[in-house]
């Protein structure tokens, strides 16, 4: 296996080397093998995080074409960006899963496998021969995941549904009810960032049960869960409204507009932690005590007056630099911050201290910057050792690791089975 050191992008475009270390402690996932057939996007977030920490990730890819999102630029040559981010440290692996060839290879990947992944149509995986129910008695300690668009069972399962992230958060509430043109539009992030983290939870879990059963099982989650699921602190009270009373500072938090323009930019403001936002807010931007004004002197006066106190703040708030509004409201305890692009938040220091920008050295692309890991272990730390594979790279490699032949392997090849 190539073996790349990580390196931290810096923001004139140079790359610093991580400085060589104490002799590395094993990954804190070294030794688990994880057999790949996701594809996209919710599969393949939750196997790279597992893979930063040394699981070896088998990616088993449609020949020709592969992964779905290897077709999704932007591009850097012939690399997609997209398909980069989502699967550094795997390995990958070409099978034509229709032939009977490939089907036996898989099986014998997956007897040596801990973890077999997909995020397939329910009945993809079956026709094929490789349900868990198929593999489960022959393969008893095998842990079984997979994340669909809407679950294991119901109308949506029923009647084969495709799933889509704009499906899922439509379905669960994540459209904000009014865009600019009076239509619901869009809000929060992918429904497939979620699933895959849930999923990765889900399979470190059952390899947990595992240790002290000595069995595998099969584990899931699905887009519609993952975005029903991300409602869990305003959908207490939704689930309640008729039993729900108003209370509490939420809701000074509710009339006070989260984010403003300022001289140069924006800012957003987060008014909590505080028995009364606005009297904290107000004071600090040096408009007096706007509490004691007869117009927001009660909720219900707040709420009744929430335009015109709104007009005052933003009228305050156009009149200096972002950086300069948050150094006069920090020391005031007003949590607030610029409201950045992503090209401006990858440059942000604190994202730099957090190393959620390295590079890695792709063989045709070159140097590539992609998101880091967010998830840290002091003794046993995620690593950036494989660059996103070329479809198909370790097809030879892999097999011969489970006992194929260099020429059992070139008439496979001839049969078709590997593309």
């Amino acid at each position: 296996m190539l073996a790349l050191q990580a390196m931290i992008a810096l923001s004139d475009g140079r790359v610093a080397v991580n400085a060589p270390t104490d002799p590395p402690r094993p990954a804190a996932l070294e030794g688990m093998r994880i057999i790949d057939f996701s594809h996209v996007y919710q599969g393949p977030v939750g196997t790279q995080l597992l893979a930063d920490f040394g699981a070896d990730v088998i990616k088993v890819e449609r020949p020709g074409s592969g992964d779905w999102s290897r077709a999704w630029g932007p591009y850097v040559g012939e690399v997609s960006l997209p398909f980069a981010t989502l699967n550094r440290n795997k390995r990958s692996v070409t099978l034509d899963l229709r032939t009977p060839q490939a089907r036996e290879i898989a099986l014998r990947l997956i007897a040596t496998a801990d973890v077999l992944v997909h995020n397939f149509r329910p009945g993809v995986m079956e026709r094929l021969g490789l349900g868990y129910e198929q593999l489960a008695e022959r393969y008893p300690r095998l842990v079984y995941a997979y994340s669909s668009g809407w679950g294991d069972e119901g109308p949506c399962v029923e009647r084969g549904r495709g799933g889509h992230d704009m499906l899922a958060r439509a379905s669960a509430g994540w459209f904000a009810p009014l865009g600019p043109d009076g239509l619901p539009v869009p809000a929060g992030i992918s429904a497939d960032y979620p699933a895959g983290l849930l999923l990765m939870h889900a399979i470190l879990i059952a390899l947990l049960a595992r240790e002290r059963t000595g069995r595998g099982q099969l584990v899931s989650t699905d887009l519609l869960s993952a975005a029903f699921h991300a409602n869990s602190w305003e959908g207490g009270a939704d689930l309640n409204r008729e039993r729900a009373v108003p209370g509490g500072i939420v809701q000074t938090e509710a009339i006070i507009d989260k984010s403003f323009r300022t001289l140069d930019g924006f800012i957003e403001i987060s008014p909590v932690f505080s028995p009364d936002a606005l009297k904290d807010i107000s004071i600090a931007m040096g408009l007096g005590d706007l509490s004691e004004d007869a117009r927001f002197a009660t909720v219900e006066d707040r709420t009744a007056n929430a335009r015109e106190l709104n007009a005052i703040l933003a009228a305050r708030f156009r009149e200096k630099p972002t950086a300069e509004w948050v150094a006069i409201l920090e020391p005031q305890g007003v949590l607030c911050g610029e409201i950045k692009t992503f090209a401006q938040a990858a440059e942000d220091p604190q994202v730099r201290a957090n190393r959620m920008v390295i590079a890695m050295e792709h063989p045709s692309a070159g140097t590539l910057r992609l998101l880091g890991t967010p998830i840290r272990l002091r003794d046993t730390p995620a690593t950036h050792r494989l660059p996103p594979p070329e479809l198909g790279q370790h097809t030879e490699e892999v097999l011969a690791e489970i006992g194929y032949s260099q020429e059992e392997i070139a008439a496979l090849r001839a049969q078709g089975a590997l593309g």
